[in-house]
This record gives C-alpha cells, sequence and structure tokens, in this order.
C-alpha cells in the first residue's frame, strides 16, 4: 500500500522550540510494515554552516554527517559549562567537608550551632550551584552535539539546499539543508 503524507514535525528542549522541519514522505507499506520516502533535514541549534559534506546522488548510510555548524562558539560554551561544573563541584566537596568538620567541633563543644547553621547554609547553596552548573553542561553538550547534522537512515541525497555560509535560526522556520530519498 502506497500513502503521500504531509507531517510538521517539532521538537522542544526545555520548553523552547529546538528542532523543527516539514516532513513529505511517501510511504510504502510493505509486509514487513516498514516505511520509505523522502525527509527533509536542517539542524536543531542555531548557527551558520562551516560545510556540507554530501552532494546529490550520493548514497548515505545511517549516521553519516551530513553537514557541520561552525563549532567554535558551541565547542567554547560546552568548556566554559564544563569549567564551572567542575568548579562547582570541587565547592560542593568541600563545603561537605567544612559542614562536617564543624558538627564534629560542635559535638565536642568547639563550635557554635550558629557556626554549623552557617556551614549548612553554604552546602545548600553549593548543591544549588553545583545542580545549575550539572544542567548547562549538559545543555551544552547537547548544542555541540546537535551542531553536526547527521544522517536518521540510510537513502539517496536527492538535493542539496544548504551551503557554507547558509545561517541557521531556530527561532525561524528551519531552512531545509538536504532532502533524502529512503526509497531508493
Amino acid at each position: 500500500m502506497i500513502t503521500n503524507s504531509n507531517f510538521n514535525v517539532m521538537f522542544s528542549y526545555f520548553n523552547q522550540t529546538v528542532f523543527s522541519f516539514s516532513v513529505s514522505i511517501l510511504y510504502l507499506l510493505l509486509s514487513n510494515q516498514s516505511f520509505a520516502g523522502q525527509r527533509e533535514l536542517s539542524f536543531a541549534v542555531s548557527g551558520v554552516v562551516s560545510s556540507v559534506k554530501v552532494k546529490s546522488g550520493d548514497k548515505i548510510k545511517e549516521g553519516n554527517v551530513i553537514a557541520y555548524l561552525d563549532q567554535t562558539l558551541f565547542q567554547s560554551e560546552k568548556n566554559a559549562a564544563d569549567h564551572q561544573y567542575n568548579s562547582a563541584k570541587l565547592v560542593l566537596e568541600l563545603s561537605k567537608i567544612r559542614s562536617k568538620q564543624l558538627n564534629d567541633l560542635f559535638d565536642s563543644l568547639s563550635a557554635s550551632k550558629e557556626e554549623v547553621e552557617k556551614a549548612e547554609i553554604i552546602e545548600a547553596k553549593a548543591l544549588a550551584k553545583y545542580f545549575s552548573a550539572k544542567s548547562r553542561a549538559d545543555r551544552a553538550f547537547w548544542r555541540l552535539k546537535r551542531s553536526t547534522l547527521r544522517s536518521p537512515f540510510a537513502g539517496i541525497v536527492i538535493s542539496v539546499d544548504g551551503y557554507e555560509g547558509m545561517v541557521i535560526n531556530t527561532d525561524n522556520k528551519n531552512p531545509v539543508i538536504v532532502v533524502i530519498d529512503t526509497l531508493r
């Protein structure tokens, strides 16, 4: 059975649209219930295309690199986020040690309850900063990974609309980088 359908696909991350594209798919339903058709691909993040690695007629496999965005900003954001995460992790570990030390001193009547409470507040703030830094590092890694457009399936490149220097803005409709036919 063959049917033709149009879909608008949108992916969200932290309540922000990060990947949106239109897909016109020609479904071919075989006995094994597989499907194939034409798929339009674009990036999930904004940036400037630094290179396109495919051309019309290329056979590609699942996972092949299709195009790259300039990764300078993404790598810089990831490096900064990783350093903030490592710093927050160290501060948290040190605040836990200090809090335990003050609790031990309090138990031996060598520290006041106020000193212990201050140490516990510092530890709680360090924990919050740790989770915030961890979240920023995870998001930076996610963005860096999506600055490389990979084929989610095998097929033949029908057209390449993307080019070096093309600006991708995910706040607007994403421009199509490549159209792949999975029927061939």
